[in-house]
Order: structure tokens, then C-alpha cells, then sequence
């Protein structure tokens, strides 16, 4: 799976850039265990493939991982493990998300989920990330408006 993703984004991308088309090609975390897009596979295909960034879709991640992102320091090390990618500014997706042993079932509102999205908010604040937070949520101005109120938080936290 992995060749065959690392050549298709190559012919992509060199597919764009025969229409004068040069812009970052985003390839996101996947939620399902047994679907190519584990955040290793993802750091994979963008060292392998010039013009692509990892977007990063930390609901998948949790449920990948069957609920793993519960403190800051588990968003830390989601981060610590791109910083090879030099990355200067940083894609992410967010919402609550159902999950079993296979992965994530479905999306639901950040307050259904049991992921702490506070917790993101803190590690993002306390590093100073350039970050693009982009609600998946169910109820995306909700959630988009409740995100807003976490950051908010976190900044007031560390005041």
C-alpha cells in the first residue's frame, strides 16, 4: 500500500505541476485500523514525496488508537513525531468521534467524544504552534464556536 501510494502522489503531484499547479498536497490520518493512514504511514509518504504535508486528523489518531489522546502530553507527542517534517505551519482536523477496537465508527459533537480537546488546545498554546484548526464536528459552527472558547481557555490558562 505504501508504493502505491507514494507513486500516485508523485504522478499527481507531477500532474499539477504540468498545469503551472504548485501547492501542498495534503494527505490526512485515517480512523479506521485497517485503512492505509496510520500517523507512521502519513510521516511516511511525506518524506518520501516532496509537496506533501500530513493533515492532522487527531479524532482519527484517538480512535485509531482506542481512546490514546488523553493528556497534553499525548497531543505533544503527536507533534514531536512530525518535527521531522520541519513543517512551519500545521493542518489539523478535530471533532468527538465513537470508536471501538477497529477504529472510529463515526463523528459526533467534541462534547460526545471523550477526547479532551482542551488538552490540544493547552499543547498548541504552550509551543506557540502555527496551527489551522479546521471543526469536522456534526454540528461544525457549534463546535467551531466551542473550539474558539477552549483556545480562549488555554490562553488564559498559561496567562
Amino acid at each position: 500500500a505504501m508504493e502505491r501510494m507514494v507513486k500516485n502522489l508523485r504522478s499527481l503531484r507531477n500532474e499539477f505541476k504540468k498545469e503551472g499547479i504548485e501547492v501542498p498536497m495534503g494527505i490526512e490520518t485515517m480512523g479506521k485500523k485497517e485503512v492505509f493512514g496510520s500517523l507512521d504511514e502519513i510521516i511516511e509518504v511525506c518524506k518520501r514525496v516532496h509537496g506533501v504535508v500530513p493533515v492532522i486528523d487527531v479524532a482519527h489518531i484517538h480512535a485509531r488508537g482506542n481512546g490514546c489522546l488523553k493528556e497534553k502530553e499525548d497531543f505533544q507527542k503527536v507533534f514531536d513525531s512530525i518535527q521531522d517534517l520541519k513543517l512551519n505551519h500545521y493542518l489539523i482536523h478535530i471533532t468527538g468521534v465513537k470508536y471501538d477496537k477497529g477504529g472510529e465508527m463515526y463523528h459526533v459533537p467534541i462534547r460526545k467524544g471523550d477526547m479532551p480537546v482542551i488538552k490540544l488546545m493547552e499543547c498548541i498554546v504552550e509551543n506557540d504552534y502555527n496551527i489551522t484548526i479546521i471543526s469536522e464536528s456534526p454540528i461544525l459552527e457549534h463546535d467551531a464556536v466551542y473550539s474558539q472558547i477552549l483556545l480562549d481557555r488555554a490562553m488564559e490558562m498559561l496567562k
